[in-house]
Formats: structure tokens, C-alpha cells, sequence
């Protein structure tokens, strides 16, 4: 990632007013479009701005991948859209419209029907997600008998046609085990196969290779990018690790401190990215043909403390590239190139900055 890159033929257009991409299906409509999202959470040393001012949207069977450091936005922003928020936080402001109707307005009875039916999660730790004391074929049936009223017979049926479908062996056997007795890549295909169960739209998964082997990883990657093809549905993936989603989505959008830093089709955001802190990303992660036996390059300093919303570019205090009016005026997401946006004053200079970095 050091050195000069050649980007696109980059001019500055109009961003659209909630800052989001033209992701939207043939009729005009995306499936789900956040604007304006604020989320925050009570503590006792004050409020904690989780989630300040987020736009982006997605399209029927469109994928895109949420990628940033722990503590960027990424998972409270989603649960915040579902209703599966702590006690503490609250949605402050914005919308969630998901085919027409704005999710943070949903009385509970209705975001119930919508959770699970609609838009399934999959989460991070299959073993703390799955209850331990109820069999998986009970746990997989439970979702089916309520969103789709199956028979006891009909659901543990299609019980084991989901486990057949993620790639369990002997299916209809296991339904009766418990989550301790499968290994942690088949307890991942378990949570897969719930939230399938009742044909959702859309498939959030946060982090859910993150407690697996490399092996494994590649195995629930390849899974996942087979049942969106075989069932058309839409995928947002969570994760820090921008290395998981190169071959996996269409679109990456990159946060940090509870803001959008740019959003990008996945190989321009790999060959050409415009925010320094997704540059420091990208550079952090190891590839085949680099040097060996030396120390991967960091992003120096540490997040900002979200109990005071940045008031300029949250990036600036670890930015190596950071001018004065970075640090007081809030950049907003500008135009690259086509669908690709970045929050960044300095996105026009990247490539010379890095040179000058590079050289000797």
C-alpha cells in the first residue's frame, strides 16, 4: 500500500443529500435505506454517541460489507435498526425505510414479525447465541412454527433440509444434538440455517467468522456467498477484517467513531481508496508477496472517546496527513467517482501524499 497508486479520473459532483449510494432495485427502490441514523447510549459519566448521522442504502439481493475497528458504529447500528438495543441506547434520530416502512417506527408486535421473518442476524459467538439446554432441532423449528405456522412435523422437515442446505452431514441425526456437541464451524452452520429459515429478505452477519480457524472462515465465506446466489437475498457483513469481504460483497462501507468515512464498490475501495484511515487499514493487513519477517504497519493512536462528538473529522488526531481545518469543520461525504464517496477534504492529494511518504 506505500507508493504512489494512479486512481481514477477523479472530479468532485453533487452528493446526494443523505450522502448515500444509488443502491435501489429496478423499480427505483432500495431494500433498506438508513438516513441520518444517531444512536446513543447513557452512561454514568455522561452520553455516548455511538452512531452520529449514518446514510446508506441497499438494493433487493445487493451486498455490502460494515468494516472498522470495535467501538466504530458498526454492530449498534444494526441492532439499532432491528429493535435489539441495551436499556441504555436509544435511537436519536434518522430512518430505516425497509420495503416502505421505517423500521425505527415499528410498534414491537410488528418489528417481531419483521425480526427473523424478514431480516435474519446471524452473530458473532454461535455458542453464547444458541441456548445450551434445547436441542438444535427444537431451537431451528421454533422460528419456523411462529413466522410460518408449520405443523411440529412440517417444521423439524424443513429443519433438516436447512441443515442439509448450510452443509451438515446426516441432518435429520443431528436435529436432536445440543450446541456442545458440535464443533464451532457446525454450530456457525446452525446459526446460518435459523436465520434461513424463514426465507428473509435480508441477512445481517456480524463478525460471524471471527471465533472460527482460517479454515473454517473460508468455509462460512464460501457458504454464504453460495446461498446468495441459490436464494437471493440481500447482505450487509460486518466485520474489522477487510480481508474477509474482498471476493464476498459488492460494496464496502467504512466507518469509524460512529461516522461514514467512505463507501465504495469492493475493488475500488482495494485498488484506489480515498480516506486515509481506510488507506491505514489496507495497509495493516499481511499479503502474499510482501516482505517477510517484518512487522506489519499500525494506524498510530487510539479511537476518540465518543462521550464528546468530534467536532471535525474524527480521523484527524491519528491522521498522518491531517491539515488545521480538519480538526474544526466536519468533512461530509464528497464524490469520487461514480458510487464511490469519501469523507475525506484531502481524498484529491492521497496518491501524491503517499509518494512523498514513500520516498526516501
Amino acid at each position: 500500500m506505500t507508493g504512489s497508486r494512479s486512481g481514477p479520473d477523479a472530479t468532485r459532483g453533487p452528493a446526494r443529500p443523505d450522502d448515500s449510494p444509488p443502491a435501489a432495485s429496478d423499480d427505483g427502490r432500495p431494500l433498506l435505506e438508513v438516513r441520518d441514523l444517531v444512536v446513543r447510549f447513557d452512561s454514568d459519566a455522561g452520553p455516548i454517541h455511538a452512531v452520529n448521522g449514518v446514510s446508506w442504502s441497499l438494493a433487493p439481493g445487493g451486498s455490502m460489507a460494515v468494516v472498522g475497528e470495535s467501538g466504530s458504529g458498526k454492530t449498534v447500528g444494526m441492532l439499532s435498526l432491528l429493535g435489539l438495543l441495551p436499556n441504555t441506547g436509544r435511537v436519536e434520530g434518522g430512518e430505516a425505510v425497509f420495503e416502505g416502512r421505517d423500521l425505527l417506527r415499528l410498534s414491537p408486535a410488528e418489528m417481531r414479525e419483521v425480526r427473523g421473518g424478514k431480516i435474519a442476524m446471524v452473530f458473532q459467538d454461535p455458542m453464547t447465541s444458541l441456548n445450551p439446554v434445547l436441542s438444535v432441532g427444537y431451537q431451528l423449528t421454533e422460528g419456523l412454527r411462529r413466522h410460518r405456522g408449520l405443523s411440529r412435523r412440517q417444521a423439524r422437515a424443513r429443519a433438516a433440509e436447512l441443515l442439509d442446505l448450510v452443509g451438515i452431514p446426516d441432518p435429520h441425526a443431528r436435529l436432536d444434538d445440543y450446541p456442545h456437541e458440535m464443533s464451532g464451524g457446525q454450530r456457525q452452520r446452525v446459526m446460518i440455517a435459523m436465520a434461513l429459515s424463514c426465507d428473509p429478505s435480508l441477512l445481517v452477519a456480524d463478525e460471524p467468522t471471527t471465533a472460527l480457524d482460517v479454515t473454517i472462515q473460508a468455509q462460512i465465506v464460501e457458504l454464504v456467498k453460495r446461498l446468495r446466489t441459490e436464494l437471493g437475498m440481500a447482505i450487509v457483513w460486518i466485520t474489522h477484517d477487510l480481508s474477509v469481504v474482498a471476493g464476498l460483497v459488492d460494496r464496502v462501507a467504512v466507518m469509524y467513531a460512529g461516522m461514514l468515512l467512505e463507501e465504495a464498490p469492493v475493488t475500488a475501495l482495494y485498488a484506489h481508496p480515498r480516506h486515509p484511515y481506510t488507506i491505514g487499514l489496507l495497509r495493516s493487513m499481511p499479503t502474499l508477496d510482501g516482505p517477510t519477517h517484518t512487522r506489519l504497519p499500525s494506524i498510530e493512536g487510539a479511537p476518540p472517546d465518543l462521550r464528546t462528538r468530534p467536532t471535525g473529522c474524527p480521523f484527524a488526531p491519528r491522521c498522518p496527513w491531517v491539515v488545521d481545518p480538519c480538526r474544526v469543520e466536519r468533512p461530509s461525504l464528497e464524490v469520487v467517482s461514480g458510487e464511490h464517496r469519501s469523507a475525506c477534504r484531502r481524498w484529491r492529494e492521497l496518491d501524491a501524499l503517499e509518494a512523498m511518504e514513500a520516498s526516501p
